[in-house]
């Protein structure tokens, strides 16, 4: 197991013991007062009193850094910090009840003596049960129950109290030990789940991702864009278009190869993102044909950004088996409309255009709304040294 699969485990582990223990705003407080009530057949009421009002306000303590940590949305890196913090709070809270040891044990009270130990064997098993699923976090919530358990025994020596801090002990140790097996069980259940999350995780991306070249496929490209065009027709806001074909592919691969031409595609593709923006949806609808959608982007802008997508192309200096090879790309542009009800409408705009960059010559970007603006942008001719 790696080093970050270890900590991803440890932040779940902890996530699933303060699960455990947010329940104690429901438990700890009645039974806080039933104790502080039976406290007084041995100590002044306002002894009992006392206890019960801080005991209430660290559970109030304890509880709200357990939310704060669930609201947290904590990072693998930060589950140090937050045993710390959570480990001081209900520490705060064990120590409260194995206190009782120092202040409400009267010696030589045979039912004291047995209260006192009953509260803490309830404790080592409560512990036992709710805060396994975290062994650091164990290891802190039973220091203190544990010692006051075996405590007043040792205090009042006799065959029988010695006989009690065994069985104590022994209790303890068994508690311990099914406390560990109970986290090793969780534990392995925690891996499970988060290989199974990896696993979807992949194959969600795999039914999302082109393979070849890592971009959206055509399914869940029309799925995004569908969204962002009804965000832009909801703002509104400026949306633009593009469809981007590479010029004379399929001379690629009948001369070189389908490998060759994937080497083409992938250059091609990793050119293209160096001038992207991380709001820009870019993907793969198949072959050698390409959208691009562009929030937030003006005409101007979309002209300006396929005119780099084209020339950083065009730049391009690939070499396959031997032959130089400089790809072009053909593009058309479709700016959104209020006429434009659905996706499609606007892709059919964009593939015109993108067609008539074709019929004009290649390697060139064309616009689908000439009348705002020119239609063709920098043509260039076909120069290339072996048509891409």
């Amino acid at each position: 197991m790696t080093t970050d699969t270890r900590t991803d485990i440890r932040l779940a582990q902890l996530h699933l013991y303060v699960d455990i223990h947010l329940h104690d705003r429901y438990l700890a407080p009645p039974l806080t007062l039933v104790v502080a009530a039976m406290l007084t057949n041995w100590v002044p009421v306002a002894w009992a009193t006392s206890w019960a009002i801080a005991e209430l306000l660290i559970i109030a303590n304890y509880i709200r850094v357990y939310r704060a940590f669930k609201c947290s949305k904590a990072a693998p890196g930060d589950e140090t910090h937050w045993v710390r913090r959570i480990a001081l709070a209900h520490g705060a809270h064990m120590l409260a009840w194995s206190s009782l040891v120092f202040w409400a044990w009267q010696q030589g009270s045979f039912p004291s003596l047995v209260f006192i130990m009953l509260v803490h064997i309830g404790l080592i098993a409560l512990t036992t049960s709710m805060s396994n699923a975290h062994l650091r976090m164990l290891a802190f919530d039973m220091i203190f129950p544990i010692l006051a358990l075996l405590g007043p025994p040792l205090l009042d020596p006799g065959l029988f109290n010695i006989g009690l801090c065994l069985l104590g002990a022994g209790f303890s140790a068994l508690m311990i030990q099914v406390a560990r097996q109970i986290n090793a069980y969780a534990t392995e259940a925690l891996q499970l789940r988060q290989r199974n999350e990896i696993l979807i995780s992949e194959l969600e991306s795999q039914a999302s991702r082109d393979a070849l070249t890592g971009l959206i496929n055509r399914r869940y490209f029309l799925t995004a864009a569908e969204q962002l065009l009804q965000t832009a027709q909801r703002t509104p806001q400026v949306l633009a278009l593009l469809i981007i074909d590479l010029d004379h592919f399929k001379q690629v691969n009948d001369q070189y190869g389908h490998l060759a031409g994937d080497e083409v595609l992938v250059a091609v593709v990793n050119a293209f993102t160096r001038h992207l923006r991380s709001g820009d949806c870019l993907g793969r609808l198949g072959g050698e044909e390409f959208a691009l959608l562009l929030p937030e982007t003006t005409l101007s802008d979309a002209i300006d950004t396929a005119e780099r997508l084209r020339q950083t192309t065009a730049d391009l200096r690939l070499n396959l088996q031997g032959h130089p090879v400089q790809p072009t790309v053909s593009i058309g542009i479709a700016l959104l409309q209020e006429e434009d009800r659905s996706l499609s409408s606007l892709m059919h705009r964009a593939d015109l255009a993108m067609y008539a960059a074709k019929t004009q010559g290649r390697n060139r970007v064309v616009c689908a709304t000439p009348e705002t603006a020119p239609e063709m942008r920098n043509p260039a001719a076909n120069t290339a040294s072996t048509p891409a």
